[in-house]
């Protein structure tokens, strides 16, 4: 054990009397900290700045009345007024045409669009013909 702490100390007083060796040993102890550092503050939020982050959104729904339910919804309506109180990302409402012609022109970072029969679609799940709901999304690549 002796003879380890030797060649240890030996090593020390060697690499302290060449400036390069000293300036590699702090290089190698001292990057890795860093790139660790900043790796683990970027990905500590990563919802924190999407508030800049521009979405586009288009409701055309139409909303449906379920007979069983006796009762008339507008999905589109609902999902709006949800993402009226999400702050997490700067949701921008608009009509269609804006939408997709806000992402082309890169005022958007993407657009959701709702389409007419998305409540009727989401209602059948109330019937035997189960039809899918699908939204229009377009991104700006």
């Amino acid at each position: 054990m002796k003879q380890i702490w030797a060649i240890f100390l030996r090593d020390i007083k060697n690499i302290g009397k060449n400036p390069v060796a000293v300036i590699v040993a702090l290089g190698i102890m001292i990057l890795p900290s860093l790139y660790a550092w900043f790796n683990i503050a970027a990905n500590w939020d990563p919802y924190g700045n999407t508030k800049g982050l521009r979405v586009a959104v288009a409701s055309l729904d139409q909303g449906t009345r379920i007979e069983q339910l006796d009762t008339t919804v507008n999905i589109g309506d609902m999902i709006i007024s949800n993402l009226h109180e999400n702050d997490q990302i700067g949701w921008q409402f608009v009509d269609e045409e804006q939408a997709v012609e806000g992402v082309k022109a890169g005022r958007y970072y993407a657009c959701v669009i709702i389409p007419e029969d998305f409540s009727e679609k989401t209602a059948s799940i109330f019937t035997s013909n189960v039809q899918k709901p699908t939204l229009q999304y377009y991104v700006n690549e």
